[in-house]
């Protein structure tokens, strides 16, 4: 298969793939809660890096909130009983941090979990690279650089020893150990573009193949100071369009064109969002909008009372796509895909 080909099936899976949840969309649109199948658990309110674009900064340096040990394993154990059959952990903070994040991924996987991971790949080594080898779907590290240097500039490392070569040698370990174990994780790198890095964006391809990593991915960072600008989003666009015609190895996936809400989301239900107080929201794009997107506490009441709560219909209804367009969101592309199957149109989806 071309590189080109790769590059589109793959797009393809990840934005067509919502068409797999038609069951529980049709569900939502018949005024009926369906069980999610993913979770986005935030185990920690703490980071080792203080990224120039991090929306996340209050929390991190206030804060400073790790999800208790006793409560995370039962969060686990109540998420599967709700339904959940895939878990990503990110964050908020840096979920490496998280000391038992090991044990939890193996606990997790031993009792049919799927597992995914964001995260900066500083703490990506050792006995939690190994479960990650042997346990995660996917590991996808944030890099927002080709070099140290800018690395450092935009991620602004708060320790010493949490450096670019680190995470290159995390990669290519983990890479290693999963080859020779014929292990099937998916490790990928992240990078965030700004006005400060982007005229990096071909070295971080070439960083990518030289890494030996199995897709990288591009996007925006909204909201700050360094945000792109008109200009330089179509000249990375361009770019971005000369890359993928070269057909490399790997898929070249993202962008930094905003995509916008142009009606009310209605698929949160397909996922469940957990911070490290045990806070739930509708989506992980909360932060803007804490008390209107929060449905309740899973350290206080039943994950399952909050899930099929009215509490959890008013936060739906009272969705306000303005403010879901402050950020780029893969539901925009999923709603779109829906409604018009679902709503707009008549999709057919009761024939072959």
């Amino acid at each position: 298969m071309s590189g080109d080909r790769e590059n589109e099936s793959v797009f393809d899976l990840l934005q067509h793939r919502i068409l797999t949840h038609y069951q529980e969309a049709r569900m939502i649109l018949d005024g009926k809660m369906p069980p999610p199948r993913t979770a986005i658990v935030y185990p920690t309110y703490v980071c080792n890096q203080n990224c120039v674009w991090c929306e996340y900064r209050e929390e991190n340096e206030h804060l400073r909130t790790v999800m208790p040990d006793d409560k995370f394993r039962a969060l686990m154990r109540e998420l599967r009983e709700l339904g959940v059959a895939g878990t990503e952990f990110c964050g908020g903070g840096e979920p490496t941090l998280h000391p038992i994040l090991a044990d939890v991924i193996r606990e997790s996987k031993a009792n049919g979990m799927s597992i995914g991971l964001l995260t900066n790949g500083t703490k990506c080594c050792d006995e939690l690279g190994e479960a990650l080898v042997d346990c995660a779907s996917y590991v996808r590290v944030g890099f927002d650089g080709a070099c140290a240097e800018t690395v450092e500039r935009v991620k602004r490392p708060k320790h010493p020893d949490v450096t670019f070569d680190a995470v290159c040698a995390n990669i290519r370990e983990m890479i290693a150990l999963r080859d020779a174990r014929g292990a099937g994780v998916r490790i990928s790198m992240k990078v965030v573009l700004d006005s400060s890095n982007y005229d990096e964006l071909e070295d971080c391809v070439r960083l990518a193949l030289d890494l030996g990593v199995d897709s990288i991915q591009f996007k925006a960072a909204r909201l700050c100071e360094t945000e792109l600008d008109a200009a330089q989003t179509a000249e990375v666009e361009r770019r971005l369009a000369a890359i993928r015609a070269q057909n490399l190895a790997i898929p070249v996936v993202g962008g930094v064109e905003k995509l916008n809400m142009a009606t009310k989301c209605w698929l949160t239900p397909l996922q469940i969002m957990i911070d490290p107080l045990g806070d739930v929201f509708l989506c992980c794009y909360y932060i803007h909008r804490r008390e209107s997107h929060r449905i309740g506490n899973a350290f206080e009441q039943p994950l399952h009372d909050i899930w099929y709560s009215e509490r959890h219909w008013e936060a739906i209804r009272n969705i306000h796509p303005p403010e879901c367009n402050n950020l780029d969101c893969r539901f925009v592309r999923y709603n779109a895909i829906m409604t018009k199957l679902l709503v707009e149109t008549d999709g057919q989806f009761e024939f072959i």
